[in-house]
């Protein structure tokens, strides 16, 4: 993938398709350290030990109706982050969701950008309603952090994200906190 966003994204995605009600995202940038590490967490059904497997090391999928497996998200970002000095931790159980982390050094010469990471969290906010997305970024020690559900809360009782209003409330929301 181009981005790290997109890495990113791709994990939400699966998350929400995994069940989650929540996706937490966090990305670090300390140049001084020359570190960029990326979390991505979610209250999702998880995966057993043998399941996780098969989807890092052998780009497998639960999904049904392919001839084969296709999914090639962790496997791909995994890559990235050995490419680029880094490694990939995933911890996920049945039942206890999955949490990624990824990290890799910043100043290497293969890492992709961080991408639009704005575009991305609009994205889920709309296309996935009733999941709370919370995105950190901290960058040398400034942090930014938004929230899906404060700006649900904002918009009032049985407000949508979906909702004209609420495309207009996230979108002033991510662009506050350039």
């Amino acid at each position: 993938m181009d981005e790290i966003a997109l890495h990113i994204l791709d994990l939400a995605v699966n998350a929400v398709s995994a069940g989650a009600r929540r996706v937490t995202i966090a990305v670090t940038e300390d140049l001084a350290q020359d570190r960029l590490v990326v979390r991505v967490a979610d209250d999702g059904k998880g995966m057993d030990a043998q399941h996780l497997d098969a989807v890092v090391e052998r780009f497998a999928s639960e999904k049904t109706g392919r001839r084969r497996p296709i999914a090639l998200g962790l496997a791909l970002l995994r890559q990235t982050a050995e490419q680029c000095g880094g490694e990939m931790r995933v911890e996920s159980a049945p039942g206890q969701g999955t949490q990624v982390e990824v990290w890799m050094r910043h100043g290497h010469i293969n890492r992709p950008p961080l991408g639009r990471r704005d575009e991305t969290i609009f994205a889920l906010c709309l296309g996935a309603p009733g999941v709370a997305v919370e995105f950190t970024h901290c960058r040398n020690g400034t942090v930014t952090h938004f929230d899906s559900a404060a700006v649900c809360q904002q918009l009032g009782p049985g407000a949508s994200l979906q909702s004209p209003e609420g495309i207009r409330a996230v979108r002033e929301a991510l662009e506050s906190k350039r």
